[in-house]
């Protein structure tokens, strides 16, 4: 808001002649990452607390559950620098503690992983999984409501591999410029975050009508093609990123150099984008059919 209020606004309308692009790229990011955590806590809470219900069984541990929530609610606020490593006028001792701080973050995800997966080992085995990874296979993964949620943690695990990747300064400078960063944030909240909210409304939409889902079928058919697309929109865009392809670069104008190492992957992510199209519009089908269907 006061980015917005204060610097673009005026300088839009012309009532000053420049800004600051410094503060206002520190007022976005400072809040811009924690805006991550708001769209991240109700897939947590999701996690944490229906699919267990879900499931017939218990949060495997729920001290560790109100710990991770608590280290994330204190550690997740300061940490928006470290998508401020390549700017000039920020101390060193400033990113040094963001790097840190963003490192500390990655322990609440850690806690939660491991309290989930034995969660889902716990369902598992009640369903008569043997062996050591037998209960993965014992998952519902013909529920749209469970599978929407187990696919988001799969691919919220690379978005998070990704994170802590950002945080160290010296990957930090050679990838945030990149087509990395998108990539990266499609894993986290157009896969983690966005699967987990298909599940929520998968349960709660025929909740709120009184009647089934309009087609189980082409729910689990749309899950299955978003978590397809984005993986590989997401994966595609990082390896570019990691070969140098730019972000906030229109790639596709006339004259535009792109190398012959970005455009296969850049390929790749095209494909994974069209999946995602083909997903979006099951979705839409689904939610006007139970809606609207008599």
């Amino acid at each position: 808001a006061v980015e917005i209020l204060f610097f673009l606004l005026p300088l839009s309308l012309g009532w000053v002649a420049t800004t600051d692009p410094q503060v206002t790229r520190i007022l976005f990011w400072f809040m811009g990452h924690p805006l991550v955590y708001f769209w991240l806590i109700p897939a947590y809470i999701s996690w944490y607390t229906m699919m267990p219900k879900q499931n017939g069984v218990r949060i495997f541990s729920d001290n560790l559950g109100r710990l991770a929530f608590l280290m994330i609610m204190v550690f997740s606020i300061p940490i928006g620098v470290h998508h401020l490593f390549a700017d000039p006028g920020i101390s060193e001792l400033a990113k040094v503690m963001h790097s840190m701080l963003t490192f500390v973050v990655a322990l609440p995800s850690f806690m939660t992983i491991f309290n989930l997966a034995a969660t889902l080992e716990q369902a598992g085995r009640k369903r008569g999984a043997t062996g050591a990874l037998g209960w993965i296979a014992k998952q519902q993964w013909d529920n749209p409501v469970l599978a929407a949620q187990l696919t988001g943690m799969m691919i919220f695990l690379i978005g998070g591999i990704t994170g802590i990747m950002n945080a160290s300064f010296n990957l930090n400078i050679a990838l945030h410029n990149t087509s990395w960063i998108p990539g990266h944030f499609h894993t986290t909240l157009g896969g983690g975050v966005f699967l987990t909210y298909m599940g929520i409304l998968y349960w709660l939409m025929p909740l709120l009508r009184g009647r089934k889902l309009f087609s189980k079928e082409i729910a689990l058919a749309q899950i299955y093609t978003w978590f397809i697309g984005i993986a590989l929109f997401g994966l595609s865009m990082g390896r570019a990123g990691m070969e140098g392809a730019p972000r906030r670069t229109d790639l596709g104008a006339a004259g535009v150099y792109i190398s012959p190492s970005w455009g296969l992957w850049l390929n790749f992510s095209a494909i994974g984008g069209f999946i995602l199209l083909v997903s979006l519009i099951l979705l839409i089908v689904n939610i006007v059919g139970t809606l609207w269907d008599s």
